[in-house]
């Protein structure tokens, strides 16, 4: 596994060196525009003095020569060399220093003025400008003949010019090789110390296991990038302690749970293999019930899990929500009415959607019968069914807003005794599960009057 610090180390190096290299590059090139400039400034500048010295003379043409204007070009080793023809190619004059060597012919400067690079026998590179012109006339004497076109080529030695770039070229990698090297020094320790917050919070991250769920990432001092990813941590460690507190409640309730009804069944298997002759008459009824409780509860986590992991299979049909919801309410009436209860139906609207029948049964019967359960005698239990709603609301004085969040939490009750009633705490975080595998939800609410109010919402259609 590559390390940030090693990836972001090469890159850097890479963009600098590559930054580095086009400003030396685009310096060489200005530098050598502008040099390159200069020299054909020279170069031209001579030659065109050099025109100044030739004259038009009866269909010839006379160069005066000048010391001040000739200088270097009278001498056999340069720097500097000329030769003039005319425009049919016809040499007029030529340099000492030109010696027994040509420059480009006339055919060569047809777009004169015009530069170029050449390469001269004795004298190695040479930068050349030809130059096409007439001749000026003596004392401005009118023509005796037609006028005279002349080309001009003037060639120097580009020796300085070359040297002096191969040493800004020379200069120029040798300060990036430099800089470059430089950098390479600087960037992994200005990156090691910008990660050190990165680097902190890994450490603080590796320290976390399931006993110190409750500690926090600081945030203070931190760069503004880490802050979100910092929060977001928290957060994740917020939920997985109140994932782990739920998971160890949950390894006691459930031991709780089934701890009365086997402590039962020990108790009577002992009584029945001490005292075999005072068998209760029932004590198969009561063994079979205790199997019963434990196999719903058995039952019923099966189930939860199963959901909870996806793996609830769910057949969708065509069901009518109100119809079920009379079903069950109907099933559950002749409780109601033994313990007192007010038990109310409404039908709000009628219609079909698309649901698992056996799962929608499941959550109406979970709502109804916990209504039932823990409705004080004399309360009111309300059935409200439509199309895709259902709500079940009851009686609960015992119940504050508190309480809310912990309904449909496993095991979770009110009574924090489990005094026996039958029921093990998972009907409501099943049902919840199941209206969940049904694209609805259940949610609960509680008003000032103290009545809690179950909904279930599913979609329409």
């Amino acid at each position: 596994m590559t390390a940030l610090r090693s990836v972001l180390t090469r890159r850097l190096l890479l963009a600098i060196a590559l930054l580095l290299a086009a400003a030396g590059a685009a310096v060489y090139l200005l530098a050598r525009s502008y040099l390159t400039d200069q020299f054909d400034a020279a170069l031209l500048s001579r030659a065109q003095a050099i025109a100044t010295l030739a004259e038009q003379e009866d269909g010839g043409v006379e160069l005066e020569f000048s010391d001040e204007i000739m200088d270097g070009f009278t001498k056999s080793e340069g720097p500097h060399f000329f030769q003039l023809w005319k425009a049919d190619g016809t040499a007029l004059e030529r340099s000492r220093s030109l010696g027994a060597h040509e420059l480009p012919p006339p055919g060569f400067w047809e777009a004169a003025p015009l530069f170029r690079n050449l390469p001269l026998p004795g004298a190695g590179a040479v930068r050349v400008v030809g130059l096409k012109f007439r001749p000026h006339l003596p004392d401005n004497r009118p023509p005796r003949g037609a006028e005279v076109e002349v080309v001009l080529a003037v060639a120097s030695v580009r020796s300085d010019l070359d040297r002096t770039l191969r040493t800004l070229l020379i200069l120029l990698a040798g300060c990036g090789a430099v800089l470059l090297a430089a950098t390479a020094l600087v960037v992994p320790r200005v990156i090691r110390r910008g990660l050190t917050p990165l680097q902190t919070l890994a450490d603080d991250a590796a320290r976390i296991d399931a006993a110190t769920l409750s500690a926090r990432f600081p945030d203070a001092g931190l760069p503004g990038e880490l802050v979100p990813i910092t929060a977001r941590l928290n957060e994740l460690l917020a939920r997985l302690e109140i994932s782990f507190d739920r998971e160890r409640r949950f390894g006691a309730d459930v031991a709780h749970e089934l701890r009365t009804p086997v402590a039962e069944l020990r108790s009577m298997a002992e009584l029945a293999v001490k005292l075999p002759d005072t068998r209760a008459a029932n004590a198969d009824q009561e063994t079979l019930s205790i199997a019963l409780h434990l196999e719903s509860i058995l039952t019923r986590l099966l189930a939860l899990s199963r959901a909870e992991q996806g793996g609830q299979p769910v057949a969708m049909e065509r069901a009518c929500l109100t119809a079920l919801a009379e079903e069950v309410f109907a099933a559950h009436r002749s409780t109601a009415t033994a313990r007192g209860l007010h038990f109310l139906f409404r039908r709000e609207s009628d219609g079909e959607i698309a649901s698992d029948p056996v799962l929608l049964r499941s959550i109406i019967t979970n709502l109804v019968e916990n209504a039932v359960t823990y409705t004080p005698q004399g309360g009111t239990v309300e059935v409200t069914a439509a199309a895709a709603v259902l709500c079940v609301s009851n009686t609960s004085p015992g119940l504050t807003a508190a309480d809310l969040p912990h309904l449909f939490e496993r095991f979770w009750r009110k009574d924090s005794a489990r005094t026996g009633d039958g029921h093990a705490g998972l009907g409501l975080a099943l049902a919840r599960t199941f209206a969940r595998a049904l694209a609805g939800d259940l949610t609960a609410t509680l008003d000032e009057a103290g009545r809690l109010a179950m909904k279930l919402q599913l979609p329409a259609g």
